[in-house]
């Protein structure tokens, strides 16, 4: 389980959400932040995140640029730069290489705030993480697994990338 102590996770306020210290200026459509909320590819499953990200921006009053690469990071790297030149107040982004994308989200955070959702970047200077350890869910899933299957059986498991 993570430690929120170790560095990896923070614990985000009221203000740190409120903070445009990283951005320089707010994008404003009347008086409304605008927030980038960029993926890491095109699927169903980001399409309900889109319709919740837009609800949200909804009922906080804020405008939200939804961006979903179609070919992988150089996509991503390049939504997440137009971003920055847009001036938006802020990215949630799901790094599709956080290793290696880590001096890339270093940039942007010093230019706007920034977190990471689904996939985290944990060295990278994002100011939190929105999601859950994959790898315990995955253990809690092979619990499941194991009560149900007592005596062994087939199952057949669906993973996005096999790394």
């Amino acid at each position: 389980m993570t430690d929120p102590d170790d560095g990896n996770v923070a614990e985000v306020t009221t203000e740190d959400a409120n903070s445009t210290d990283n951005g320089d200026t707010a994008t404003v459509e009347g008086d409304k932040k605008t927030v980038g909320f960029v993926t890491n590819g095109i699927a169903s499953f980001w399409v309900i995140a889109e319709a919740g990200a837009r609800q949200a921006a909804e009922d906080f009053g804020v405008n939200v640029e939804v961006r979903m690469p179609p070919n992988g990071p150089e996509d991503q790297k390049r939504m997440l730069e137009e971003l920055v030149a847009d001036e938006v107040d802020g990215i949630a982004v799901s790094p599709i290489d956080p290793d290696n994308q880590t001096e890339l989200l270093n940039s942007v955070a010093e230019k706007t705030n920034l977190i990471t959702h689904d996939s985290d970047a944990p060295n990278s200077n994002r100011i939190g993480y929105v999601g859950m350890s994959n790898y315990i869910a995955g253990r809690m899933c092979g619990e499941l697994v194991k009560e149900a299957l007592p005596d062994g059986g087939s199952l057949m498991i669906f993973v996005g990338r096999l790394e």
